[in-house]
């Protein structure tokens, strides 16, 4: 990846979800379209099928599969197990690091060194265990500041080998942050802040700026290709699946804490974007997300 400026890459935004290496429990269908952030998975038995960026992607084993944050479907045969790490990687303005070039399919030849610096990963996180799920590998701990210290330092050296695959490939960062409208990080806080159960009011949304609601709308639309929605559904989703996960809170609670009055409502909703009804979600000893 090739910087503009010197300093820009210190704002950029990591965030590490899992690392994990473990059974695909949702197999043998298609899912529904689901919101996903970034990540990257080895397939170690079976196979997987992604459909995303209007093309579809085999990956068999021994082969890696770069992901791109968005929205994708999947499916995997039975008996699918996997290696992956999942991360943010973001600008202020809430611009992904990498918007294209990745949902590809990388034999696995080619990503030698990833796998390695995976597996050590994998090590550094979770010990001696040989497998760990999806849902094990995303629930909140408590850990020392010692033990934090240490595994933000390992995701980080992984991250550094990701670049690399990436740069081998010809895979460059997006626009960097300094770049940025100025008037499109205000929006992106605000959309930061807006309770998660009220509906988004335009006029309430731009107050006090220069311009109305369209105008917000088509600057957050060309530069981050998002609508102001569809960042609040990101949000919603990912508050839904911790409360899923690391909370037990009644299904009909989350759902008003989305804001939305109904569980059935709830249930529709999260089926759509998650690929599982919550209750579903919630019992899976590790998950459908990879």
């Amino acid at each position: 990846m090739t910087p503009d400026a010197p300093n820009s890459w210190s704002q950029l935004r990591l965030e590490w979800l899992w690392v994990y290496d473990g059974m695909v429990p949702v197999t043998g269908v298609w899912s529904d379209e689901i919101v996903v952030p970034a990540s990257v998975f080895f397939v170690i038995e079976g196979e997987g099928r992604i459909q995303a960026d209007g093309r579809k992607s085999v990956v068999r084993v021994g082969d890696a599969f770069l992901a791109a944050a968005g929205v994708r479907r999947q499916w995997f045969a039975h008996g699918t197990r996997l290696l992956s790490v999942g991360f943010r990687a973001s600008w202020p303005s809430g611009m992904n690091l990498n918007a294209k070039g990745l949902n590809c399919v990388v034999h696995g030849a080619e990503m030698k060194r990833l796998t390695m610096a995976t597996r050590r990963l994998f090590r550094t996180i979770h010990g001696r265990k040989t497998m760990v799920g999806f849902r094990d590998a995303v629930k909140a701990a408590p850990v020392s500041f010692a033990d934090w210290a240490r595994q933000d330092a390992a995701f980080r050296a992984w991250f550094a080998e990701y670049v690399a695959a990436l740069s081998s490939r010809g895979v460059f960062a997006s626009e960097v942050a300094r770049s940025t409208d100025e008037r499109v990080l205000e929006l992106m806080r605000r959309l930061d802040r807006w309770p998660l159960d009220e509906v988004l009011d335009g006029p309430q949304w731009v107050e006090g700026l220069p311009f109305g609601v369209r105008r917000a709308e088509q600057l957050i639309g060309a530069q981050l290709g998002i609508t102001p929605h569809q960042h609040l559904t990101r949000r919603r989703l990912e508050h839904a699946r911790s409360m899923l996960t690391n909370t037990a809170t009644s299904i009909k609670v989350i759902a008003h804490r989305i804001g939305l009055r109904h569980a059935s409502h709830f249930t529709k909703w999260f089926r759509r974007y998650a690929g599982v009804s919550p209750s579903v979600y919630r019992r899976l000893p590790s998950n459908e997300e990879v």
